[in-house]
């Protein structure tokens, strides 16, 4: 018998499934989009248990007839391209014909559907591959897909989700993605027992936008501009608004939320040219390319497209976020993308595509986060002292190395790191890290269970559905650190207290944002969630990169740091200090 051997199907789409189905809130997306594929002008959404145990889509589209439906659960069937040309000018959201097989291969998969000019419907049902039911059934005109116990036959699979909170708010995130980039659909989604979204159609995107985040939407920068055949429509937040982290910055292409690092980096080198503040900015931007000018047949999921011309997509995503953000008015022509006066992105030579050059050709390493100061650790600053020739044996993190007396203040270097003379070492400390244990600490030991400060003035908060739903789900971890928050009427929430020992008086809004998701959690501590939340607590109220500090603040830093229990690590691990000895220093100066 040959070594090689065809799959039997089963195994075929169970491995299909890998590649698409790799969490509930991917399913999500394939039905939803298949759902606008189909014509769709209103979309229903309910999930139970962050969509392990059901996941329900039901829309008002086109149906299909009993022979359309048997032809949906095969492999490689589609409505939408019909031949390899076809693949070169692709316009629907969905055209590889791997979806519903795949979903219906790790689930109990249910389809039910009728025609516009069906008299009745037609049910189809699925487990684990094995179709058990092929029937007439009573439903209304359009599709309703039931998915239930996700992962019940690939219990491997089913064990890498992450917590309810998280897989419901990638869930949240997806139909919010989807509800932007087609206001013309109602959208409505409900997790368990509480609505979470319900999004009346609306004329475009900023309607939209205004109804899943008013307050940001008010103040966001609105663009829109054309560089030849491409349109860059978007909204900005403000060149010196607060920075987050790479999930606030989201991209659009004809109607697709993509991942491209292409247009994230023209975005953000956008923003740097006007603001040295590190992170992402929060934007939403998208872009109206012809069909033949992209290909989207190069990942599994869709989520990564390939352009024509990157350089002239770059250009124009760069060039109208610029001028939206230097006050230019707020429709602009581009001109032609790429005719010789456009300032764009060289095209690189003998480069990787995971390299990346700014505007003035300088090269940066495909890992550099644009806009903010490279991530300093002990080998970065070995480099830059004495070479690159063994250097993680030569820095060393100041583990158990504190004694009574905080060392000298030296000065401030690329107003980040505080360097200090302690004996014969020179130190390198990172002034955020440093701080961020001190306030953990206190607010660690201001009690076993922390005391409300009621606050004189209760904060509102206006949450995009992505941190309403977080929020819910971490409510009452949050009230047990201390925190009193509440429903507020509709889609709002009121903060009406604080941690004692917090003593945050601004930006508590922003800090209830990051506790709101995952982006900011303490691996160290994330056993136990009231450390959790502290440290988050730390994160936001600790000095920041990028602060001048006067001597005074300085040696007031490493007093505190010298002054609390386990000084060595933020709470998230990453070391506070690093040491050089002076014998290790004279040998590179060639002194002994």
């Amino acid at each position: 018998m040959g070594r090689i051997q065809r799959l039997p199907p089963v195994v075929a789409n169970q491995i299909a499934a890998g590649e698409v189905v790799e969490r509930p809130a991917a399913v999500v997306r394939e039905l939803v989009e298949n759902s606008i594929d189909a014509g769709a002008t209103a979309v229903s959404v309910r999930v139970r248990d962050a969509g392990r145990t059901e996941i329900r889509v039901s829309d008002d589209g086109v149906g299909m007839t009993p022979e359309d439906a048997r032809l949906a659960i095969e492999r490689h069937a589609t409505s939408k391209i019909e031949s390899v040309d076809d693949l070169t000018s692709i316009g629907s959201l969905g055209f590889r014909g791997e979806a519903l097989p795949s979903i219906a291969s790790v689930s109990r998969f249910r389809l039910r559907t009728r025609g516009r000019e069906g008299d009745s419907g037609w049910e189809i049902g699925v487990e684990g591959g094995a179709t058990v039911s092929d029937r007439p059934a009573g439903t209304r005109p359009g599709t309703i897909v039931e998915v239930r116990d996700l992962f019940f036959n690939t219990p491997a699979r089913r064990k890498f989700l992450r917590s309810e909170k998280t897989e419901t708010s990638h869930i949240v995130q997806v139909v919010s993605n989807l509800a932007l980039a087609w206001p013309q659909i109602r959208f409505d989604l409900q997790s368990g027992d509480r609505k979470v979204l319900a999004l009346e159609p609306t004329g475009d995107a900023a309607e939209r936008l205004q109804q899943l985040e008013p307050r940001w939407a008010r103040d966001a920068i609105p663009i829109e501009a054309r560089a030849g055949a491409l349109t860059v429509r978007a909204f900005l937040s403000p060149p010196m608004a607060p920075r987050g982290a790479s999930s606030r910055l989201l991209l659009f292409l004809n109607g697709r939320p993509i991942k491209d690092r292409r247009l994230f980096h023209a975005v953000t080198e956008a923003y740097r040219r006007l603001s040295s503040l590190s992170g992402a900015p929060k934007a939403y931007v998208f872009v109206e390319a012809p069909p033949d000018a992209v290909d989207v047949n190069v990942h599994p999921a869709k989520a990564e497209v390939r352009f024509a011309d990157p350089e002239a997509a770059w250009g124009a995503v760069f060039r109208g976020v610029r001028a939206g953000l230097e006050g230019s008015p707020k429709r602009v022509d581009l001109g032609v993308a790429g005719d010789g006066r456009v300032e764009q992105r060289p095209a690189g030579t003998g480069k990787s595509a995971g390299d990346v050059r700014d505007i003035e050709g300088e090269a940066a390493p495909a890992g550099r986060r644009t806009g903010q100061a490279a991530g300093w650790d002990g080998a970065r600053v070995g480099e830059l002292l004495y070479g690159a020739d063994r250097v993680e044996e030569q820095v060393r993190a100041g583990y158990l190395e504190f004694g009574t007396t905080p060392p000298k203040v030296l000065g401030q270097f690329r107003r980040t790191y505080i360097l200090a003379e302690e004996r014969s070492e020179l130190l390198v400390i990172d002034q955020h890290a440093a701080e961020e244990r001190v306030i953990f600490n206190r607010l660690m030991d201001a009690s076993s269970e922390s005391r409300t400060h009621e606050l004189l003035q209760p904060v509102p908060l206006e949450l995009s559905p992505v941190e309403r739903a977080a929020l819910a789900d971490e409510h009452e971890r949050l009230a047990a650190a201390g925190f009193d928050i509440e429903p507020f009427g509709g889609d709002a929430w009121i903060l009406r207290g604080v941690p004692e020992a917090l003593g945050v008086g601004r930006g508590l809004d922003v800090l209830m944002r990051s506790l709101a998701s995952e982006e900011s959690e303490c691996t160290a501590a994330a056993h136990d969630a009231r450390a959790r939340i502290m440290a988050r607590v730390a994160c936001h109220a600790a000095v920041t990169a990028g602060v001048t500090l006067t001597t005074e603040r300085m040696n007031e830093v490493l007093a505190s740091l010298w002054g609390t229990a386990n000084p060595s690590t933020c709470p998230h691990g990453r070391p506070t200090v690093l040491r050089l000895d002076l014998p290790f220093i004279e040998r590179r100066f060639g002194r002994i």
